[in-house]
């Protein structure tokens, strides 16, 4: 291989990695949000899936759902499970907790009823459920018996369940009751961050032991699976070997995939009102009518009867319907469902996410080396869309879920490197003839726009604030920036204008590569055209040591070699108070403007960014009053130099400055129109930038 392409091709792998690098240190900062967003896209495939596949894996008709009245007596109760009993049902499943006995009249008809029964299983429910195991002190009546039933089901562990959430406080049927039953298991459901239930639990720890669900308790009974036949892999799946199917063929394993926390994802394919809902009181009365009760008999025998009282709290799930809140009960129904049918979602393991977003950069970098710029961008769109189809055609028809965000930021930032890289390689290969130059202006030009990009589409208006900027570049692309975002909820205004050292290309990588840490590290509310970035803290102190620290470290660790280092103004107003908390890192001192001129400087509170690590950088405030004006500007403004080689110079900056009764754009043009009268036609000698801020009376 020639030197100029292994020089070519070096180059576009270190780009991509620092793209990879980047992408990797957001998706880290935020990795919550983006998993919230996966979430949503998954949903809206969720809302796709029956119009592109209609013809999905079919549920086994095997499970009913009664919907209890909340306010039926234990007799009452009893008699349902003593109908459902004589309509030969498999299982009975009740999803309500009898915590304590009422009275003996009124409990004794309920446990007759269970043990004649001998196949109804009743819910407990951990009060908490926690990450890590913690001592938990026990009542002085111990849980031990009661859950006796539970600790005897043990399934066989291949690996440690260390991720296991850890149950505490359970909360369990009465001890007789729970003797009397066939099996207990729990019932807590565990919604996503956004509240939805997207997946349950089917197992988990406590006092050493681990406990299933209640649907995964019925379950095994029902396939004829004992404990020991369960063997759990946590962060791959739960097999029931040797499982005994209904429809009487074969035994089979049933291979249910689980996350490493023991979660199972819903496969919605159906909606609440395709689950066979009967009432409570269809039931309760069948025992009155022998007509009523063989017809019910002939649709029932055989099934799961799932008891819930639908009144209670109910959850929001994937829309797969117009019913989206749905009883705990139809939650278990559904659960139930999947594993019958054998229908099942499966999460793309991670070092196969890696791998494939490895495999998408090298195709970029490919193409890096076979296009131009314009070509570039068109085929990673292409490129884009194919992933975004090939993992929709799987989910669809495979039940494979991908991830969306992560591989699509890693393209974003590795499609921007490599278009900044190769506007500097056509600019340094054709720098020589006139052609090169014609060539590197219109690769430049692509760079000046991505570098537009970086700058506020829109300024943020707080009310009774003026806002103004300009920029004017020396050459194509500019080592100068400003930033203007609004944070938090109290829309406090984080204000930025920075110098980065020498001029170009080279300080216009670094300048995007500061403005994008500063967005990061501050973490932005919505504005226009820009990603909105949630902040644990709003404290303007917190955020400015945060994000200046941060940035001054990874530049001087990281890229020392580089030796580039900015000058940095960043300040948070609050509108309301006009209180400016600022660091000042080496940058031109930003003026204070009053009706009687300058009032105050706002002199450097640290050095340079990125000179050295763990520097100190100070944070000072001040209040604007109205009508005062907050005049921030780069050097570019006093080094602007005539044909005699004379710099503009603070004297004459000043001498504009005599009052705050202009408005911030006004100000701003009368400045812009003096340099250009002290330079007349000569080139520019430094990037200009500008910043006006005026509390209006």
């Amino acid at each position: 291989m020639k030197a100029p392409i292994k020089r070519k091709l070096r180059t576009r792998i270190l780009l991509a990695l620092g793209a990879l690098l980047i992408s990797y240190i957001v998706y880290g900062l935020f990795q919550e949000n983006f998993n919230t967003w996966d979430s949503r896209i998954i949903d809206q495939l969720f809302v796709l899936r029956p119009k592109v596949n209609p013809v999905l894996k079919g549920h086994p008709d095997l499970v009913i759902h009664v919907d209890a009245n909340l306010y039926s007596s234990r007799p009452q109760h009893a008699q349902v499970i003593r109908n459902l009993t004589s309509m030969q049902v498999s299982a009975q499943l009740i999803d309500f907790i009898f915590t304590d006995m009422v009275s003996t009249t009124d409990d004794q008809p309920l446990l007759d009823a269970t043990r004649k029964a001998g196949n109804v299983y009743f819910g407990l429910a951990f009060e908490q459920l926690m990450r890590q195991a913690v001592k938990v002190k026990e009542n002085s009546a111990d849980t031990g018996d009661q859950l006796a039933d539970v600790k005897k089901w043990q399934p066989v562990i291949d690996t440690s369940p260390d991720y296991f959430w850890v149950g505490a406080k359970p909360n369990l049927p009465y001890q007789t009751l729970a003797s009397a039953s066939r099996g207990l298991g729990f019932l807590n459901l565990t919604p996503d961050p956004d509240g939805i239930i997207r997946r349950l639990l089917l197992l988990v720890r406590y006092r050493g032991a681990i406990y299933p669900s209640l649907s995964l308790r019925l379950l095994c009974d029902y396939l004829s699976v004992s404990p020991q036949q369960v063997v759990v892999t946590p962060g791959n799946s739960v097999t029931l070997k040797d499982a005994q199917p209904v429809d009487g063929s074969g035994l089979q394993d049933i291979v249910i995939p689980i996350d490493k926390s023991g979660n199972m994802i819903l496969n919605i394919a159906q909606s609440w009102y395709d689950i066979p809902h009967y009432s409570y009181s269809e039931i309760f009365q069948a025992s009155e009518n022998s007509a009523a009760l063989a017809k019910l008999k002939k649709e029932l025998a055989g099934k799961i009867a799932i008891i819930s009282e639908t009144v209670e709290t109910r959850y929001q799930t994937r829309a797969t319907g117009p019913q989206k809140l749905l009883s705990s009960g139809v939650i278990q129904a559904l659960v139930l469902q999947n594993i019958l049918a054998g229908s099942f979602l499966r999460e793309l393991p991670q070092y196969a996410a890696v791998l494939i977003e490895i495999g998408l950069l090298l195709l970029i970098i490919y193409l890096s080396l076979r296009f131009s710029s314009p070509a570039l961008s068109l085929s990673t769109i292409v490129l884009t869309g194919a992933y975004i189809c090939i993992a929709a055609v799987l989910f669809f028809y495979g039940g494979v879920i991908f991830q969306f965000v992560r591989p699509l930021l890693i393209i974003l930032c590795a499609l921007a490197f490599l278009l900044i890289g190769l506007g500097i390689e056509n600019a340094l290969l054709f720098a020589q003839t006139e052609r090169a130059r014609k060539m590197a202006e219109r690769e430049l030009e692509i760079g000046r726009q991505i570098q537009a990009g970086f700058f506020p589409t829109s300024l943020p208006a707080p009310q009774g604030w003026e806002l103004a900027t300009h920029f004017q570049a020396a050459r194509h692309v500019a080592g100068d920036f400003y930033d203007v975002f609004t944070l938090g909820e109290e829309k406090k205004v984080g204000l930025v204008i920075a110098d980065v050292c020498d001029k170009g290309v080279g300080a216009a990588l670094f300048m995007a590569l500061f403005r994008s840490f500063i967005r990061v590290l501050s973490g932005t509310a919505h504005s226009e055209g820009h990603l909105a970035i949630g902040n644990p803290t709003t404290d303007p102190v917190k955020i400015l040591q945060k994000t200046i620290l941060s940035i001054n470290n990874y530049i001087s660790i990281t890229h020392e070699e580089a030796g580039m280092f900015a000058t940095i103004f960043y300040g948070i107003l609050d509108p309301a108070k006009g209180i400016l908390t600022y660091i000042n890192g080496g940058h031109e001192p930003p003026v204070i403007i009053g009706a009687a001129g300058i009032k105050a400087s706002l002199d450097p509170t640290g050095p340079a960014v990125g000179l050295y690590p763990d520097l100190v950088f100070k944070i000072r405030t001040v209040k604007l009053e109205p009508e005062d004006v907050l005049l921030v500007y780069t050097d570019g403004v006093i080094d602007a130099r005539n044909k005699a080689g004379e710099a503009f110079g603070k004297r004459k900056l000043q001498d504009q400055l005599v009052d705050s009764s202009l408005s911030a754009e006004e100000l701003i043009k009368e400045i812009n129109a003096r340099i250009n009268d002290h330079i007349q036609n000569e080139n520019q000698f430094d990037d200009i930038t500008i910043m006006a801020l005026r509390r209006m009376a």
